[in-house]
């Protein structure tokens, strides 16, 4: 396609003017167009080895854009949530006023030139969630839904108000189980999900890869074909179909109802107990207590890093159970993984960054005696005993040329420890 092609960008960013393209491409004819344009380029002095990278990555990203476009005159829902799939993405939101947006990686996209009308988006909702949605919305602020159609995937719809009328939120469910290396869990988490006692927390930004994650170690848990397992979430989830005896509840939406679907869960006496979000002090409180009583809890929780996630968890309580909220969490919990979704090279797609908490007995204390800050100094020390920090994970990450400065730099927690370390280091970034 002419705009996306390497010399329409070269000739609308001035790089090169036109007689110096056209001289490049009859050097390029002269050899029966066997050599790419862009090592001519480089030839002539035209262009650089780095500015070539940058350039290759911004047609690249020219193109994922100009493919993600759907017509104006195909609007339905099938048409829709197809070309999101094809472009990879996550989810979509379609909006009155508004054009179609998807979220590929860690990016957000326009699937539509234009902005949809009411009756457009009003036709999607129903499609998509049910015809008595609208009814239903009408009512209350915001609808929660399961979708499914066959070859376009399964997912989480989410129906709500806003200031220019309806609004649709869609998420895309994982059909497949990913293994542990493939999304960035480390061994130690495989083997304290194993164990078959105490606390492992996930955490993770706004729920990202969430839903694989879970999945990944549902599947390592019921290896163990004596486990029973039950899956509290309102997700749909890919899970093993073999194995252990697999269960799934509903959760509910107030935290009052996700504590009372708990406390039923654990009346039944499962092994393990996998809860997809424990963000209220109802439902922490809950988990942490089925953890005391010698089960393996995996929870997930909406945190940065290991250190704010263990701070929210402690903002749960009262000054006066500080105490006792201390002494069972460094008793309980095993393991604690943060995993960040960073923009690849590219921004294409993602890579993962990890932050891995061990607790050992240095951990414990640390829990038991309410020093948090302290958490960070463990993960940066380089003996590695209680696991590793963000930091370090991004530098392998720009070491490595999977990501950009400029992406990891807004991620840092140590600023002046990474720029340190990556003084001399080219990357990408533009």
């Amino acid at each position: 396609m002419d705009e996306i092609r390497l010399g329409a960008i070269l000739l609308e960013g001035g790089i090169v003017d036109e007689a110096g393209l056209e001289r490049c491409l009859a050097i390029q004819n002269l050899t029966g167009g066997a050599r790419p344009i862009g090592q001519v380029l480089i030839e002539q002095g035209l262009l650089t080895e780095i500015s070539l990278k940058r350039l290759l990555a911004l047609q690249r990203e020219k193109a994922e854009l100009q493919r993600a476009i759907v017509a104006a005159t195909d609007l339905a829902s099938t048409s829709l949530l197809s070309a999101a799939q094809q472009n990879g993405a996550t989810e979509i939101v379609v909006s009155e006023g508004r054009p179609v947006r998807i979220r590929v990686g860690a990016t957000w996209r326009q699937l539509t030139d234009e902005a949809l009308s009411g009756p457009e988006v009003w036709d999607f909702v129903r499609e998509t969630m049910g015809g008595d949605v609208l009814e239903s919305l009408a009512d209350r602020q915001f609808v929660v839904r399961s979708w499914q159609f066959e070859n376009l995937g399964r997912g989480t719809a989410t129906a709500f108000r806003q200031f220019d009328g309806v609004a649709v939120r869609v998420t895309f469910s994982a059909t497949t189980i990913p293994e542990p290396d493939a999304i960035g869990v480390p061994p130690a988490i495989v083997d304290a999900v194993r164990a078959g006692k105490g606390m492992v927390l996930l955490v993770g930004e706004r729920g990202l890869g969430r839903g694989e994650l879970l999945s990944t170690l549902v599947q390592q848990v019921a290896a163990d074909t004596s486990q029973y397992v039950v899956v509290v979430d309102d997700e749909p989830l890919a899970l093993p179909t073999d194995g252990a005896f697999v269960q799934r509840r509903r959760y509910g939406l107030a935290p009052s109802e996700r504590a009372e679907a708990l406390r039923s869960v654990v009346n039944e006496d499962p092994d393990v107990l996998v809860v997809g979000d424990v963000g209220s002090p109802e439902t922490f409180e809950v988990a942490l207590r089925a953890a005391e009583g010698g089960r393996m809890v995996i929870a997930y929780l909406d945190a940065a890093n290991a250190t704010a996630a263990l701070v929210r968890i402690l903002n749960f309580y009262s000054v006066h159970d500080l105490s006792r909220v201390r002494s069972s969490l460094a008793a309980v919990l095993r393991a604690v993984l943060v995993r960040q979704m960073i923009p690849d090279v590219g921004h294409a797609g993602t890579v993962t960054a990890t932050e891995l908490l061990v607790v050992d007995d240095a951990v414990r204390e640390v829990v038991r005696g309410g020093e948090l800050g302290d958490i960070g100094l463990l993960l940066r020390a380089e003996s590695g005993r209680s696991g590793h920090s963000l930091d370090r994970s991004l530098l392998e990450l720009l070491t490595a040329g999977k990501v950009r400065m400029d992406d990891v730099l807004a991620r840092a927690e140590d600023k002046a420890w990474l720029l340190e370390r990556t003084k001399d280091l080219q990357t990408t970034a533009r």
